[in-house]
């Protein structure tokens, strides 16, 4: 087993417990959530940071399908990650216009040709 294996043995062991856990929340009964609010700020903080790092392109059809959500579920991920920076949904607009996602997508554009 080389080094470089075993991240990513761990991730995998992670993402697999972390779905047990939210499998178990969608089904606990209102008042029941095994997390708290610290915890579940906290998860999502090292999740984004670790998908920023490692997401080569984040903004392709194949990266994009691996993010299996709810458009409801996406909207309470993306607000909250909004309202922690104070950003409104203009300036995300911007941020999401910005030429490095133009970039990337032209440059997807470009290979494909």
């Amino acid at each position: 087993m080389s080094s470089s294996d075993k991240p990513a043995r761990e991730l995998r062991r992670l993402v697999a417990e972390l779905g047990d856990l939210a499998a178990a929340a969608r089904a606990a009964p209102d008042g029941a959530r095994p997390a708290s609010p610290a915890d579940l700020g906290a998860l999502l903080t090292h999740a984004v940071r670790l998908y920023a790092a490692c997401a080569e392109n984040p903004y392709t059809p194949d990266a994009l399908a691996e993010l299996r959500l709810s458009p409801t579920e996406a909207c309470v991920a993306a607000a909250a990650l909004l309202h922690s920076q104070s950003l409104t949904p203009f300036e995300f607009a911007v941020w999401f216009n910005d030429s490095r996602v133009d970039a990337a997508n032209r440059r997807d554009e470009r290979e494909r040709t």
